[in-house]
């Protein structure tokens, strides 16, 4: 039996729960389970109802209206997991992937902007960058945009982006000025450009300002403190033809430290004084440009010295050579005594190098034959390619770049000049640099150092300097392969055989190429060579050539001259008779275009503008006494 007082507390109970199931939006079910006593409950375990009868069965609907509505405990009843495939993915970190948007990073909005601008549209990637969060910009990014805007030449446009870099709050950095100064110093004509090299100046103040901040901020910030955007500044101001600013540029620099003058400096500063040189103006103005490059080549000295560490290499030498070849004697002198320190090219009668330097090159070797040529010592042209060719193994895949037609060339220039000056091997020696050339190339295979068209026509005209037949014959075969020595065997009967020769390495002649040779063999004055020449000249079809209008004017025009005293002279020989028919139509044509070049200017190659041996000794006069001059001038 149930006293009164627990009567009372079962009362109270159900009234607690019936209060907190309204609040709690309980279900009726669980409470009514919850408020069911222990002896109902043992009642209804005896007694349970069917499972699946329809008293018990409760609609969809309501049970799911209630679901949404009822919050569970744990403890009292499990809920069945939803399933996997309607479970959200969720990421590592626990959140939704639908609710975390990926950020656009610096590096992909550098590659959309060169993505759109290799479709030509610029504008759109100045849009796209100018649209974007600053957390996807940076000053990489804008460096990408000015970089792409000085490569289609948009000068303007980029200055205005660093502009607005700037107002942005991307501080500029020392590969953005590289950027805009490397980009303007693509401009060749700064008349036209005027507004641009005011940029151009401005970008160096702005630089400025920018190192002193970094050496009181970041004074061990080496890569900031590097020296490329003068490199390209002194690039601009040579090219503009402002002299003087170069060298106030270089005089503001640090002589000590990161930012002190470093090769690409003053390999800058040389060729800028170069190409001043080269201007059309007052030879004032040029002796003033040597004198700069003599006191630049001064200062590279001097820095040598207090460096040890200073790296001297060989487009500095090449630039230091150019630069003082086109100054006075002394000048000149001074860089034949820097060949012969750093390149090991020595003059003759000094002890010659064991070995090349390792400073010479393409680029230097040519910049020391030019200097001979300049000062028309040609002998000395001769032995510094020899004293080169003589130590090359070209069994080292780096030394069959040193070497190349270029230099041959200047090579076969300077002893068709001695051929000129009454020099007669000349001729014979050019034949065995082409010889040279080839067999080299058959082993190695160097295409670089193959004779071409221009090759062979150098070594055909030294043989025309020195009235050389044979040789000149033996070059038409190397270039050719036509075999000139069968017309001895037919006397001119029997068209002359033809050897095969590798692929790329026979060459067709032209009308150059037949000028040379008649003109060769009509200054032996003997009729043999001159039956051979138009024996070779019908084979290879010499009416065509005289009508080729494509043909250089002056070989065309000295190539018909030619034919028409060469048939006039063998008019007369009896070895001729079978032929005269031929003569006469041939001579015809050549007469009607020997008359309409008459007045056909030659080539530089055919004038004779280097010197006399009479100017060679004056300038080695000079040379001694300018240098005798300097000896005994009073030092400071």
């Amino acid at each position: 039996m149930i006293s009164s007082r627990g009567k009372r507390a079962i009362q109270d109970a159900h009234t607690g729960f019936k209060r907190w199931s309204r609040c709690s939006n309980l279900d009726p079910l669980l409470y009514r389970f919850i408020t069911t006593d222990h002896t109902s409950e043992s009642r209804q375990r005896r007694s349970p109802r069917p499972r699946y009868s329809s008293a018990n069965r409760v609609p969809r609907d309501s049970i799911d209206n209630r679901a949404a509505t009822t919050r569970f405990s744990p403890s009292t009843c499990s809920v069945p997991p939803a399933s996997p495939e309607k479970r959200p993915a969720r990421s590592e970190n626990g959140r939704k992937n639908a609710q975390t948007p990926k950020l656009l990073k610096p590096y992909d909005l550098a590659l959309q902007l060169k993505q759109l601008c290799a479709q030509d549209n610029l504008d759109g990637a100045v849009e796209r960058l100018q649209s974007v969060p600053r957390d996807a910009q940076n000053t990489a990014v804008w460096n990408t945009m000015l970089s792409l805007c000085m490569s289609q030449r948009r000068f303007q446009l980029a200055y205005t982006l660093f502009t607005d870099m700037k107002r942005r709050g991307f501080s500029p950095k020392n590969s953005t000025f590289t950027t805009m100064l490397k980009g303007l110093s693509r401009i060749s004509d700064w008349q036209s450009f005027p507004k641009q090299l005011v940029h151009a100046h401005a970008l160096y103040e702005h630089y400025l300002r920018h190192i002193e901040s970094v050496k009181y901020h970041e004074p061990d910030n080496v890569a900031e403190l590097c020296t490329s955007p003068l490199v390209a500044y002194i690039n601009i101001l040579g090219t503009a033809g402002e002299l003087q600013k170069i060298f106030d540029v270089y005089f503001a620099m640090d002589q000590d430290g990161p930012g002190a003058p470093d090769k690409f400096v003053f390999t800058a500063m040389l060729r800028a004084i170069a190409n001043h040189q080269e201007q059309p103006g007052d030879m004032s103005v040029r002796d003033t440009a040597t004198s700069d490059a003599k006191h630049v080549w001064l200062q590279i000295e001097k820095t040598m010295q207090k460096r040890p560490d200073f790296d001297l290499d060989s487009r500095l030498i090449a630039a230091s050579i150019r630069a003082l070849t086109r100054g006075r004697p002394n000048d000149q002198n001074l860089a034949l005594n820097i060949i012969g320190e750093h390149l090991g090219l020595t003059r003759p009668g000094d002890p010659g190098p064991m070995r090349l330097s390792k400073h010479l090159n393409s680029w230097t070797l040519d910049a020391a034959l030019q200097v001979c040529i300049v000062m028309q010592k040609f002998r000395l042209c001769v032995h510094f390619m020899h004293q080169v060719m003589d130590k090359v193994d070209f069994e080292n895949p780096y030394m069959r770049s040193i070497l190349g037609r270029t230099h041959v060339h200047k090579l076969i220039r300077a002893q068709a000049t001695l051929a000129t000056l009454a020099s007669p091997n000349e001729s014979s020696e050019a034949i065995e640099v082409l010889e040279w050339c080839l067999k080299n190339d058959a082993i190695y295979y160097i295409p670089g150092l193959r004779p071409d068209t221009k090759t062979y026509h150098l070594v055909l005209l030294t043989c025309l300097r020195n009235s050389d037949w044979e040789g000149a014959v033996k070059t038409f075969q190397l270039m050719t392969g036509i075999q000139a020595d069968a017309f001895h065997e037919s006397e001119g009967k029997a068209p002359p055989k033809v050897q095969k020769q590798p692929r790329g390495r026979s060459l067709s002649p032209d009308v150059e190429t037949m000028s040379f040779l008649m003109r060769t063999a009509l200054q032996t004055k003997h009729n043999t060579n001159c039956l051979q020449a138009i024996w070779l000249a019908e084979y290879v079809g010499i009416e065509t050539m005289l009508q080729d209008e494509n043909a250089e004017p002056y070989y065309r025009g000295t190539l018909a001259r030619a034919m028409g005293t060469t048939i006039n002279r063998l008019m007369d020989d009896p070895r001729t008779e079978h032929r005269r028919a031929w003569f006469s139509l041939v001579k015809i044509q050549a007469q009607e275009v020997a008359r309409s070049l008459e007045n056909a200017i030659s080539p530089e190659s055919e004038r004779m503008t280097l010197g006399s041996m009479a100017k060679l000794a004056q300038e080695d006069e000079a040379a001694a006494f300018d240098l005798a001059a300097r000896s005994t001038k009073p030092r400071k």
